[in-house]
């Protein structure tokens, strides 16, 4: 059955677009909140005021920043409370870490959504989280599932893919799979240019050693795939990204300590980020990254 077309609505509470707003579904009875940190005060000083953001109630939130080393993915917490406002000023906003700079909350604009029901999709909201590996989790533990009666449980999994679903479109895909390269229906005429929108499989390789990799370049960065290998001796200035990725257990040792090799696909935050890491050296991933005809990235999505 062929998925249909959906309606989110975007109410830009301000009128401020990287301000406070809500995003919601049509005929869905949720809601997410996009709260900037430095309006968390405002909204709890003026509570009858922003009464219409249901923070007062049971839900689901996460806190999202930027990671402090460049080329490393963004930063997230998931959490979970009876009363959402108390929680992110007294928990998060007043004693917690520089880390965030924004929160995202799902609530209910009705009284359905329960404690045990926002239990429930924290610890989902965590596994998929840590699944797909696009954020570098906050999280130092990852709470016990509660027992649900079956009906609820399946109400919380539809409850689930919305929050999936306004999550992306707001801008955090916490909980999306890393985007898979579309193989072409038949391989194209030499002589005919590639589409700069088709998803095309560029390959990076080291001049004085082995290294090669594979990727592609998605809309949120630049993918490179599980078994591709990078420098296991990077430069001082490539050194400290490298060692973070082998701390992660992304990059583990190869060809007897020659080569580092990806276990898994990883996303980066540009086509550079990636080429430095897999030559071992400050480079251009615009000119680096090439076709299995020779062009680079450069030629197909720039020039």
């Amino acid at each position: 059955m062929a998925s249909r077309g959906k309606k989110i609505t975007n109410f830009l509470v301000e009128g401020e677009p990287d301000g406070l707003r809500t995003i919601e579904l049509i005929n869905w009875t949720g809601q997410a909140v996009v709260i900037p940190r430095k309006k968390i005060k405002d909204i709890l000083k003026d509570s009858k005021k922003y009464s219409f953001l249901h923070l007062n109630k049971p839900g689901i939130y996460f806190l999202v920043g930027k990671n402090e080393e460049p080329g490393l993915p963004p930063v997230a917490y998931i959490g979970e409370s009876g009363n959402l406002c108390k929680r992110l000023r007294i928990r998060h906003n007043e004693n917690d870490k520089d880390y965030w700079q924004t929160t995202v909350a799902f609530v209910s604009k009705d009284d359905n959504l329960t404690k045990a029901h926002v239990k429930y999709l924290e610890e989902k909201c965590i596994e998929i989280a840590k699944s797909t590996d696009r954020y570098e989790l906050q999280n130092e533990q990852t709470p016990t599932l509660p027992t649900l009666p079956a009906s609820d449980q399946a109400v919380m999994e539809e409850y689930l893919d919305n929050i999936k679903l306004l999550l992306h479109s707001a801008g955090y895909p916490i909980l999306q799979e890393l985007p898979k390269l579309q193989e072409p229906a038949q391989k194209a005429d030499e002589e005919i240019e590639p589409e700069p929108t088709s998803d095309l499989l560029f390959t990076c390789r080291g001049k004085t050693n082995e290294a090669k990799a594979e990727g592609y370049w998605s809309n949120e960065g630049f993918v490179v795939y599980k078994g591709s290998t990078a420098n296991a001796q990077p430069k001082d200035a490539i050194r400290k990204l490298t060692e973070k990725l082998r701390d992660k257990k992304i990059l583990t040792e190869h060809n007897g300590g020659k080569l580092c090799i990806f276990d898994e696909d990883y996303i980066f935050n540009s086509p550079s980020s990636a080429s430095r890491v897999i030559l071992g050296r400050s480079s251009n991933g615009w000119k680096e990254w090439k076709t299995e005809d020779g062009k680079t990235l450069d030629e197909i999505y720039r020039e």
